[in-house]
């Protein structure tokens, strides 16, 4: 018998059954995933994702999948201190989830530091690579982070196969997850928990690991990218407004990137 290829398309999936995210969350996966299959590579170059294409097919599943209200999603957001930029940041059903992107056109120089990383901070990580990357990165990649194939045939819309499963991690690092957060964020945390202040931020996180609870951590981390997102609305806000004045004005239009970087990551 021949087997059909199925694949996770935007027009595939209904506004109200959210299946895409329990799939790319670490839930059951719906019976017609399991018999999904790449159709590429394709030889030719236009067929190769960028990542501003593959964020562009992802945000529309994301649409089309639904969010709840206690669901945020956050684009661009610095881990640990700065030292790895996430491509996506997600609270979902007390989780902290991470969505990385290695398109066709990027490299894997920062790979190893990006899992690191990860794995400390993260209670679920999902991989979205194009063909030119998906083998190596899979070698990489531990074996509980969920893998996404990215391809296209033509100028089609980007499809994406799961190539793996993703599962929780077994190691999450409460200081490492409280080194995302900025000195005001811990001092409010350390007196939730009845943490005295200390000189050496690395101390204060340390004492605050010990007795803050699950819940106090990812409450504490909600905060802090509800603000980023609240704080990015208003900077787009503003910037629509300008351009509106500028165009009364007759002056040209300026354009503004609030929500972060869509080029190339490494």
């Amino acid at each position: 018998m021949e087997r059909r290829s199925v694949a996770v398309k935007a027009e595939d999936v209904r506004a109200t059954d959210g299946r895409f995210f329990r799939d790319m969350f670490g839930s059951k996966a719906p019976s017609h995933l399991s018999e999904a299959c790449a159709l590429g590579p394709y030889p030719r170059s236009c067929t190769r994702l960028s990542d501003r294409e593959i964020r562009q097919g992802l945000n529309c599943l994301f649409k089309v999948g639904g969010l709840a209200e206690s669901d945020l999603l956050v684009e661009e957001v610095e881990c640990w201190r700065g030292y790895v930029r996430a491509d996506y940041l997600c609270i979902r059903d007390g989780d902290l989830a991470v969505i990385e992107i290695k398109s066709d056109r990027d490299t894997l120089s920062r790979f190893h530091e990006q899992v690191r990383v990860y794995n400390a901070i993260a209670d679920r990580v999902t991989l979205v690579v194009g063909w030119n990357l998906a083998a190596p990165a899979l070698r990489i990649a531990p074996r509980w982070w969920q893998v996404l194939l990215a391809e296209r045939e033509l100028d089609a819309a980007p499809r994406f196969v799961t190539l793996r499963d993703g599962a929780r991690n077994p190691t999450v690092d409460a200081t490492a997850q409280l080194s995302m957060l900025p000195m005001a964020d811990l001092r409010l945390l350390a007196t939730h928990v009845g943490v005295r202040e200390t000189i050496q931020p690395r101390q204060l996180r340390e004492l605050i690991a010990l007795r803050a609870s699950d819940d106090d951590l990812h409450n504490a981390v909600r905060r802090w990218l509800t603000r980023i997102s609240e704080e990015r609305r208003t900077l787009q806000s503003s910037a629509i407004r300008a351009n509106a004045s500028s165009r009364s004005c007759g002056a040209p239009a300026k354009s503004f990137e609030v929500m972060g970087s869509a080029t190339t990551n490494e």
